[in-house]
């Protein structure tokens, strides 16, 4: 068990405030790679270069991408089993793992691919890191989390290239922790399990609690922030539905994704200018509360709103 010392334990409880509606929202489709039967966008920088991953059609394998949503792309391996791009910083540094395919957190190594394209393993005192990394910052810094053979379970560090730097902790008696996003001021979002699965910012020595409000939310994702402090996120549903969101860790406003006809939408990373890169299955999408966000050839979509009632920090 951690204990996280000397922070203000703010939550956000799982009723909601009623707000005018929201105006629409911008959805622009990420082209497939190539030769695939399914491509995830998992990031997306300042440049609105997106990173993800696909499985070739022909070989059934997981490769990882980079490049423009137009479908000007990039692949590579970055290992055996599988490899998934999840963060992608200004300068071209990619963070993620390989032997993706494995299904196992313990035995999926984590890398970092540097921009002349050299592959880092993310060591911890000279041995190999399994597990995710995810978010990057402008300073490439990454978030994610590792597999912590002793406890047997997630625990959320930072890193830079490709060395852990520090643990970052939760609250005591959680079942598993994760951090998947960060932004320029290391302001670090994640998930944790007390249970339920639920959301964290922790800025400083100050960790908020962040739940979706709903009476059906089972759980409660923070996959990235930038850095106006916009967070993209999920939540599930007591029916195993996943949903998407933007949330505004000023206002404690939330706000929909939307995608037609998709079941499963999932938001990961947010740029500086708003963008998200969503994954669905029916494509993945970049998102944007306003078109001048967002690359060209978007469609209107629905964005309702909502805000967490703010309880007293305990």
């Amino acid at each position: 068990m951690r204990v996280l010392t000397g922070v203000m334990l703010g939550c956000l409880a799982g009723t909601a405030v009623a707000l005018p509606p929201a105006r629409a929202a911008v959805l622009v489709p990420v082209t497939p790679v190539q030769g695939s039967s399914v491509t995830t966008a998992f990031a997306i920088n300042d440049s609105d270069v997106i990173a993800g991953s696909f499985i070739g059609s022909n070989d059934g394998v997981e490769h990882a991408f980079f490049g423009t949503p137009d479908g000007n792309y990039t692949t590579f391996d970055a290992g055996s089993g599988g490899s998934e791009a999840r963060g992608i910083s200004n300068d071209g540094t990619i963070t993620g793992i390989s032997n993706s395919q494995d299904g196992n957190t313990s035995t999926e190594p984590i890398y970092e691919r540097r921009p002349d394209g050299k592959f880092l393993n993310v060591t911890m005192s000279g041995q190999q890191l399994f597990g995710l990394a995810q978010g990057i910052n402008g300073n490439d810094k990454f978030a994610g989390y590792y597999w912590n053979r002793v406890d047997g379970e997630t625990q959320g560090f930072v890193g830079r290239k490709g060395v852990w730097k520090a643990d970052v902790n939760v609250p005591a008696r959680h079942q598993f922790a994760g951090a998947l996003g960060i932004n320029d001021s290391s302001v670090i979002v994640g998930y944790f399990s007390v249970p339920p699965l639920q959301g964290f910012v922790l800025n400083g020595k100050t960790l908020t609690i962040v739940n979706y409000p709903n009476v059906k939310a089972a759980g409660t994702i923070l996959n990235g922030i930038n850095n106006k402090g916009k967070v993209a996120g999920q939540w599930i549903d007591t029916s195993g539905n996943e949903h998407s969101f933007l949330y505004d860790t000023a206002t404690a406003i939330f706000t929909d994704i939307k995608v037609k006809g998709a079941t499963i939408v999932r938001a990961w990373a947010i740029n500086s200018a708003g963008a998200i890169a969503v994954s669905t299955d029916i494509g993945s999408f970049i998102w944007c509360e306003r078109a001048k966000q967002c690359p060209g050839g978007g469609t209107d979509v629905d964005a309702p709103t909502h805000v967490a009632e703010k309880t007293s920090p305990h």
